[in-house]
């Protein structure tokens, strides 16, 4: 990252110093991008609820009516967990997907911190470490709030529970991007986690939520832009 690049990204933070966990409902168009070019195939929900040092986030997705005869998915992911002395600790990560009439997942995973395991399904078990716990979805929030309080670290490695392993990824901030979001120009920090084929950009109007998640998935490129963005109560 350039020394002007850098400077930028830290002009950013001036204003932000201290991450609040505030609740918000954002909505996200989706879109496919294949070899046959790119689609708005659906819309997906995100919502964050607080109450004191605990959270629930949760995503519903799910495809277009239009799109139902030709591909019909839904996709629903909950987190619930604490977040203690700025340090996120899952306690439940759950998945459920559908694709037309079948259950493709339904997944389960319950943390114990204290005794450094998680079980998958109420079963099999994987051994995590004391720390920082998140999981596909409330990684979104510490990167969030980790980017915010220290903006001069390029790259913040988590303890992520997937929907088959816990594993720890790195995230690397690779730069800075103007982009134009309901024809509104706004500044964006680009964050990679190649491991995960996984691209965001926050922005620091939307309380460092990602505006835009990109996702290589096998062949295929599925990328959500937020559409609209509302803080609650």
């Amino acid at each position: 990252m350039s020394k002007i690049k850098f400077l930028s990204l830290v002009l950013i933070f001036v204003s932000f110093k201290i991450y609040a966990l505030v609740p918000y409902k954002a909505v996200y168009d989706l879109y496919a991008d294949t070899n046959l070019g790119k689609y708005n195939i659906g819309v997906a929900d995100f919502i964050l609820k607080v109450r004191d040092d605990e959270y629930t986030y949760s995503t519903n997705a799910k495809t277009k009516s239009m799109w139902s005869a030709l591909y019909k998915f839904s996709r629903y992911e909950k987190s619930a967990g604490t977040n203690t002395y700025n340090q996120f600790i899952s306690s439940t990560y759950s998945i459920s997907e559908q694709l037309g009439d079948n259950t493709e997942k339904n997944i389960q995973i319950d943390f114990f911190p204290e005794k450094n395991y998680a079980t998958y399904n109420n079963k099999k078990k994987w051994k995590i470490t004391p720390g920082t716990l998140v999981d596909e979805l409330s990684v979104y929030l510490a990167l969030s709030q980790d980017i915010q309080n220290n903006p001069s670290i390029k790259k913040f490695t988590y303890q992520v529970a997937l929907e088959d392993k816990v594993k720890f990824q790195t995230f690397f901030i690779t730069g800075l991007e103007s982009i134009n979001l309901n024809d509104n120009l706004i500044e964006t920090i680009i964050v990679s986690c190649p491991d995960l084929n996984l691209t965001l950009k926050l922005s620091k109007e939307h309380n460092f939520l990602p505006v835009y998640i990109s996702k290589v998935n096998k062949k295929n490129n599925f990328i959500m832009v937020l559409s609209s963005f509302e803080l609650t109560s």
